[in-house]
């Protein structure tokens, strides 16, 4: 590990050891320092390494750790959370789980996140391109078919992640937007110097539930009614940012959104089974019973 990965790990550490066990005094932050794998030189943490590393943390997670003078005793200020989108906060956490890993390895034993299949550094180019102003070159497989082999020179506007896969969102050079999902680009390279793509990534999935963007399909205003057991799910993880509840009983809850009801959202209403039902509009409601009525037909033989 180099010397700016080793700091950002003590961060991480420092962050992670406050955030966990606070308030906590600085004896204890020392002494967890001291067993820390992390710390393999048997380094002391002084007290003025301490407060330099507190000032980092404070800015690195827009944070504020706080110190109670009558009991010295350090946490982060209440309602202090980092400043993250929801996803951002995902990566975070799994990089504490992993730095925790990193500092106790008995910890390998029971901490199981999902395998990533794609290769990250196929997303440090993206991004380094995108800061760079440059094009990326890729060698793309449409569907894992390997007769649907397509080149491809592109303008990265962002990278997006959506059920655990990462996709590169980019321009196509008619003027249209593509998403790329990692795992099926055989090859990329930096390309020239190019103006910066003018999509804005927020704009372009304002009304998706995912990552499909299809030009025929429009936003639509969508009644859903959720057995009760189910909703209390849909309201700590809501399915977008438009969710609202519409009315509630003891069974049930009715929520609209609005958003374009493109195929992966139709799979998701889909996945929850009878809990879920979709009142309106009449179209999406159609859609989702010539479905169910395809299923009934396979699983009927």
């Amino acid at each position: 590990m180099n010397n700016q990965g080793y700091r950002f790990a003590r961060l991480l550490w420092l962050y992670g050891e406050i955030a966990a066990k606070g308030p906590i005094s600085f004896k204890q932050i020392d002494d967890d320092w001291q067993r820390s794998s992390l710390n393999s030189d048997d380094e002391v943490f002084h007290h003025r390494t301490f407060e330099n590393h507190r000032k980092d943390v404070e800015d690195l997670f827009n944070v504020i750790i706080e110190c109670d003078r009558a009991t010295n005793l350090y946490s982060l200020a209440p309602g202090s959370v980092p400043d993250f989108g929801r996803s951002t906060m995902e990566m975070l956490n799994i990089a504490l789980l992993f730095n925790r890993a990193q500092t106790n390895p008995q910890m390998t034993r029971f901490i199981r996140p999902e395998e990533a299949l794609e290769d990250s550094s196929l997303l440090f180019m993206a991004t380094d391109a995108i800061t760079e102003g440059r094009e990326l070159r890729l060698r793309y497989r449409h569907n894992y078919d390997p007769n649907r082999e397509v080149a491809y020179t592109v303008k990265p506007i962002a990278v997006k992640q959506f059920r655990r896969r990462w996709y590169i969102i980019a321009e196509l050079a008619d003027g249209s937007t593509y998403s790329f999902p990692l795992d099926r680009i055989l090859l990329m390279k930096k390309g020239e110097k190019t103006t910066p793509s003018a999509f804005d990534v927020d704009e372009l999935f304002a009304d998706s539930f995912g990552i499909i963007r299809e030009k025929e399909i429009q936003p639509e205003n969508i009644t859903i009614k959720v057995e009760r057991e189910q909703a209390n799910y849909f309201l700590s993880q809501p399915l977008h940012k438009s969710q609202n509840v519409l009315s509630e009983t003891t069974d049930s809850v009715t929520f609209t959104l609005r958003l374009c009801p493109t195929y992966d959202f139709i799979m998701e209403v889909l996945s929850h089974g009878p809990k879920v039902e979709v009142l309106a509009p009449q179209s999406l409601r159609n859609q989702i019973k010539r479905k169910i009525t395809q299923l009934s037909k396979i699983y009927s033989k």
